[in-house]
């Protein structure tokens, strides 16, 4: 009776009561909730005390917990949430499944849990079995990222989140900056906010942050809604959202510093321009004062017509000087009047006419007295085609190629615009002088330029509608196409450059 008692039944179940208890101790050792559910008899067949203290069962709960008592702690708007997944699992032949989901206990506490299992099935025809999975408990998580959000919200810096390479948060800030509605922006790609200029930069000073290669905020340019564009300060970081990988920028608008840096810059190269180009005058009156007064001491006309001569030169270039400088420095109205474009014309190549003869260029015009009228005001138009008139007259005086030179002043139009040409023989220009010739403070001219005046000439024609394009090849000369409409849609506000 002994023996049979030693290899018979009873001992080989308390062995596997032993190793069950064994499993049980160890599973209840764990942080997270396991356990084993079976799909037909809908009872979870194991589970370990934190599984039990999760869902609130009574301590002494048997082997056989029934889904119904588990069911009714979950949130009532999340079970359909969890069923759904499981459901998913177990029709579509997947191996795993997941959800995440609330408990919700009597006394208003709220846990957020996020639920895995593996899917048993039957290796015969795959029927499915049971599942096992495992309760992670993210409350605390889910706290933490509630109240950065909730931080974010109220920032005053913009930020983002970015996952698969589309926004799937936006704080306030953010939207405020880009003009763009939360709803636009979810579910676009950031980079299409981005300047085109600048795309590639960020995408590669990103990804060098997220590497932790690099710690330093870059600057880029970006697009709001209206087209407008602003200067902008991120930095990036790895961040985890709704349980996956994503990215978060923290996204400042700093055009305004860079305004006031570039009038700072602008501002001290203005005082070095003007200074620079007002001792080139004074040293210009110094020197017909010379003339003019060693004329008067060996009784020398002609050397006291070329000091007076000197001296309305280098006059004329302060007033001009003066005048650009006061027009880019304060804003002002147009104050518009209706003229003949024949006349307007006329006039300002009749002021340029003796001065470019006299530097021994040849001066042709071309406009009829048929052009028509249109509504301008003249007493910015007129220096402003002027300051292109002495450029071309400039450049052929700078030009050493012994040839005739010659400048060519053009006036025509149609029924809503008038056209100005100004062109010229000299020494051109090449790509990189075509596409700064208009920047503040950049002169072709070297040292004797203010680099003020193409750029007040095309503030003064953008500011009456127009523009201005130029084409030139070295060695070829330039040429000056003025577009301006007839009549001035709004007399607007100053444009701002």
């Amino acid at each position: 009776m002994a023996e049979k008692t030693k290899t018979g039944r009873r001992p080989v179940k308390k062995a596997r009561a032993d190793i069950f208890n064994d499993i049980k101790r160890l599973a209840d050792r764990f942080q997270d909730a396991i356990y084993h559910y079976d799909l037909e008899s809908r009872n979870f067949l194991f589970c370990n005390k934190a599984f039990i203290e999760i869902f609130r069962l009574p301590v002494k709960t048997g082997r056989r917990i029934s889904v119904d008592k588990v069911m009714t702690s979950i949130h009532q708007d999340d079970r359909g949430i969890m069923l759904h997944a499981i459901g998913k699992s177990i029709e579509a032949g997947l191996s795993k499944g997941e959800a995440q989901y609330r408990v919700a206990y009597p006394d208003g506490t709220i846990r957020w849990l996020q639920d895995r299992w593996i899917v048993l099935r039957n290796r015969k025809d795959g029927r499915p079995l049971s599942l096992e999975g495992f309760i992670r408990d993210n409350t605390e998580m889910r706290i933490a990222d509630t109240q950065l959000i909730q931080s974010r919200q109220k920032a005053l810096i913009g930020s983002f989140i970015v996952q698969d390479g589309k926004f799937r948060y936006v704080n306030p800030e953010f939207v405020r900056i880009t003009g763009f509605s939360e709803k636009e922006l979810m579910g676009t790609d950031p980079l299409d906010l981005v300047h085109e200029d600048y795309r590639d930069y960020v995408r590669q000073n990103a990804v060098l942050m997220l590497k932790g290669h690099s710690d330093t905020p870059y600057v880029f340019c970006v697009r709001d809604k209206n087209g407008q564009t602003h200067w902008v300060l991120e930095t990036v970081t790895s961040v985890a959202h709704e349980g996956r990988r994503a990215t978060l920028s923290y996204f400042m608008d700093i055009s305004e510093l860079r305004r006031m840096q570039g009038n700072l810059s602008a501002l001290g190269l203005m005082i070095g321009t003007i200074s620079h180009s007002l001792k080139g005058c004074l040293t210009g009156l110094d020197a017909s004062l010379y003339l003019i007064e060693t004329g008067f001491y060996r009784n020398k006309p002609a050397r006291i017509e070329e000091g007076i001569d000197v001296t309305k030169l280098m006059v004329d270039r302060i007033r001009k000087l003066v005048l650009d400088i006061l027009y880019y420095a304060k804003e002002r109205d147009l104050e518009l009047e209706t003229l003949e474009v024949w006349r307007f014309a006329k006039d300002l190549a009749e002021s340029m006419e003796a001065r470019i003869r006299a530097a021994n260029i040849t001066f042709e015009t071309d406009f009829s007295k048929n052009i028509g009228q249109f509504r301008i005001d003249g007493n910015i138009l007129r220096p402003a085609l002027i300051n292109i008139l002495e450029n071309a007259m400039d450049a052929c005086i700078e030009d050493q190629r012994s040839m005739t030179h010659r400048i060519r002043f053009c006036a025509s139009g149609d029924a809503d615009q008038v056209i100005f040409e100004i062109s010229d023989n000299g020494p051109g220009m090449d790509d990189d002088q075509i596409h700064r010739i208009f920047q503040l403070f950049y002169s072709s001219k070297g040292t004797k330029g203010t680099g003020i005046g193409l750029f007040v000439t095309r503030k003064v024609i953008r500011q009456h509608g127009g523009c201005i394009t130029v084409e030139s090849k070295p060695g070829h000369g330039a040429r000056f196409v003025i577009t301006l409409p007839r009549q001035l849609v709004a007399a607007s506000a100053p444009l701002k450059v």
